[in-house]
């Protein structure tokens, strides 16, 4: 497969989508993706931030809970 540019839907800016790339997406059933990767990797950052604040507030409930 040959290389695809592909403007990225949050920052606008262009990302190789490599023939490499192409097949593992393929091979695993994912859609091309529409974000580059720096924006997927921040994407993934806030997601792991908000679960690890959502962990931290249930220990905290539980905890208050027990003391009652």
């Amino acid at each position: 497969m040959k290389d695809k540019m592909i403007a990225c839907i949050q920052c606008k800016r262009p990302f190789v989508f490599s023939g490499a790339e192409q097949e593992r997406f393929l091979t695993l059933g994912f859609d091309i993706p529409k974000c580059c990767p720096d924006c997927r990797k921040k994407k993934s950052e806030i997601i792991e931030i908000n679960e690890r604040q959502k962990n931290n507030n249930n220990k905290r409930c539980k905890s208050r809970r027990e003391a009652y």
